[in-house]
């Protein structure tokens, strides 16, 4: 008899509506950026992206890490399989792609193009990744990093993490946006790892006057900061993306009643990989159409238009590649990944 293959677990709405929202949020600060850069006077953007900062990344990478337990214990090869292959892949493959769309749009903003520093800043950006693609880079380093350190006490990985974040989003800046991200970041994947039981009972807690006060702490400070460019207090940044995720996991119960946003979160590597090429394309478009058509006037209305355009029109591109030989855009082909492990008697040989 043969044995029965175990149903998947059930996925969680409101890590997804999370998810969605947070790629939401990306979208919206690529859109607001490309679109200054092209010049369109949307100055009130900054001001909100700013504002928003402490939580899109913060909450991205915490839901990032929810999971990541069962990886401490599996194998090099299963994780490397899974895990780590499809974000070696797609990140070579998408700094190609973004290394030639970037071309077009610093002629958007009128800057030179240097051809062999392109080509200088593709090779090396293996070690030194380039525009959103740090993302992913920082979290094959922190499955990699988190499998190593397994042994350590997890309190000292969060404590050692948390002055290491709380100090780089204090304003400390390495020479790559890569290694600054990763070093801003990975107290928020460690804790979505280490502090998961407590992340659930906050998904399920009732929303009373301590939740409340929390979440408009959040805001306040985030005005604050946003503001008066406060960002580099010592350690008040910091504060306030912690802030961030404890109102972002709260309000992702609420927004996974709409179905769309649970959608998009489902599914948000295909979206992070493609939305900034999109949004490049469109902005270099709508630049163009600006020098013939008056369309200042709509210009602070584009940043959310554009960013919903960008998800939608990278859902549909994946859609469709999954279903042909593009597919190796958002998959890595099974030479990389390696062979097939072959399942034992009784059960999946797989970590799930």
């Amino acid at each position: 008899m043969t044995a029965a293959t175990p149903q998947a677990k059930p996925r969680l709405e409101w890590v997804d509506a999370g998810k969605g929202l947070a790629i939401t949020l990306v979208a919206m600060y690529h859109s607001a950026s490309w679109l200054l850069g092209a010049g369109f006077e949307i100055d009130g953007w900054r001001q909100v992206n700013e504002a928003l900062s402490s939580l899109r990344m913060p909450l991205f990478f915490m839901l990032a890490g929810l999971f990541a337990a069962k990886w401490l214990t599996a194998s090099w090869r299963a994780l490397w399989r899974s895990k780590l292959s499809l974000f070696v892949w797609v990140f070579l493959v998408w700094e190609v792609i973004g290394s030639a769309v970037f071309l077009l749009g610093l002629t958007m903003k009128g800057q030179p193009i240097n051809l062999v520093g392109t080509i200088r800043d593709l090779v090396v950006s293996p070690i030194a990744p380039r525009f959103e693609l740090w993302f992913i880079w920082a979290l094959a380093i922190f499955f990699v990093v988190a499998k190593l350190i397994r042994r350590i006490d997890w309190r000292i990985q969060l404590v050692v993490a948390g002055v290491c974040s709380a100090t780089a989003l204090s304003g400390w800046e390495t020479a790559n946006i890569g290694w600054s991200g990763s070093i801003k970041y990975c107290f928020f994947f460690l804790a979505g790892l280490y502090l998961k039981d407590a992340v659930f009972r906050l998904s399920r807690a009732r929303v009373g006057v301590l939740l409340v006060t929390l979440m408009v702490s959040w805001v306040a400070v985030s005005a604050v900061v946003a503001v008066f460019g406060l960002r580099w207090v010592p350690g008040l940044y910091f504060v306030n993306c912690v802030l961030g995720v404890v109102t972002g996991v709260t309000v992702s119960r609420w927004l996974a009643r709409i179905p769309r946003l649970v959608s998009i979160g489902s599914n948000t590597l295909p979206v992070y990989l493609t939305h900034t090429p999109l949004i490049i394309v469109m902005a270099y478009l709508l630049a163009l159409l600006a020098r013939v058509t008056p369309i200042a006037v709509v210009a602070p209305g584009l940043p959310p238009v554009l960013a919903g355009l960008a998800i939608a029109g990278s859902l549909l591109i994946s859609g469709a590649a999954m279903r042909g030989p593009a597919r190796v855009l958002y998959e890595a082909p099974g030479f990389l990944r390696g062979p097939t492990p072959a399942p034992t008697r009784g059960r999946h040989a797989d970590v799930r």
